[in-house]
């Protein structure tokens, strides 16, 4: 059912896609992207869809980014008159932030490929951000923090980075 939602939605190529080689993770330095796993980026757009998101904030990027673009244009689509008189400045925008250059213009590339392919007119506003993650203290604990954020006001907040390699300072050595 998973494959037949991403091959109704014009996306086959993804399902191909996702039947390649795994993708080991666990390296310092990476230079290719996880393959996409159908049944998290499914439940994505069902929960961003389902839910009536208009305002997605992105740590990280990748497929899931392609998947928020395309959920919130079928949501702009069906529900754009509904959501005009809300006090929303950002209505049916993806906000992507990412720490490496290189994989948010993986995606940025993938979601106008996408775009081009499915013939999309009028494409999700995506606003894309790279920034550096320093190692910071919070309340006393150690945690990470993007230098610049977007200014947005998500509905949706997903978290999918930063690249534990690439966080910046240290905290006690």
């Amino acid at each position: 059912d998973v494959e037949k939602f991403f091959i109704k939605k014009g996306l086959k190529s993804i399902v191909e896609m996702s039947k390649g080689r795994p993708y080991s993770g666990n390296k310092m330095l990476v230079v290719e992207t996880f393959r996409p796993n159908l049944n998290d980026l499914y439940n994505l757009y069902q929960y961003v869809f389902l839910n009536k998101r208009t305002t997605i904030c992105e740590f990280g990027s990748g497929w899931s980014s392609l998947i928020f673009s395309l959920a919130l244009y079928d949501l702009k689509n069906k529900y754009f008159k509904d959501v005009k008189d809300l006090r929303a400045n950002n209505p049916y925008e993806l906000f992507i932030v990412d720490d490496v250059k290189y994989f948010l213009n993986i995606s940025k590339n993938r979601i106008e490929k996408f775009n081009s392919l499915l013939n999309i007119k009028n494409p999700t506003k995506i606003n894309y951000t790279r920034t550096d993650v320093e190692m910071t203290l919070f309340n006393g604990r150690i945690c990470n923090a993007y230098k610049k954020l977007p200014l947005c006001n998500p509905d949706f907040i997903y978290l999918d980075g930063p690249n534990q390699y690439k966080i910046k300072k240290k905290i006690n050595g």
